[in-house]
């Protein structure tokens, strides 16, 4: 999905969590896409994963690392991309019951 269909559909549509590549076509990358959303629709950007399809730049490492966002990187275990989903929902559950 090109970066102008995912803004679309983050303020079209309702989310509990993402799980986005943190490297998409049109070069809008991982802390693009974090702040895009932290503005656009808060709160959302605490409910982000990403995944790399290649080894992550250090600085975009260190980026994720410094805002607590989980990612993986191809490839992973399906189990992995499981576990990190359920602690995203979590997070969400928490955040509504709270």
């Amino acid at each position: 999905m090109h970066g102008d269909e995912v803004k679309a559909r983050v303020l079209e549509e309702s989310f509990d969590a993402m799980i986005i590549d943190g490297k998409m076509s049109n070069g809008w990358n991982a802390p693009e896409v974090y702040k895009w959303i932290s503005e656009n629709r808060p709160g959302l950007e605490r409910h982000l994963m990403f995944t790399f399809s290649s080894a992550v730049e250090p600085e975009i490492r260190s980026f994720l690392h410094d805002n607590n966002i989980p990612y993986l990187v191809k490839p992973f275990e399906v189990s992995d991309l499981i576990s990190q989903a359920r602690r995203l929902l979590q997070k969400t559950q928490a955040a509504v019951a709270g």
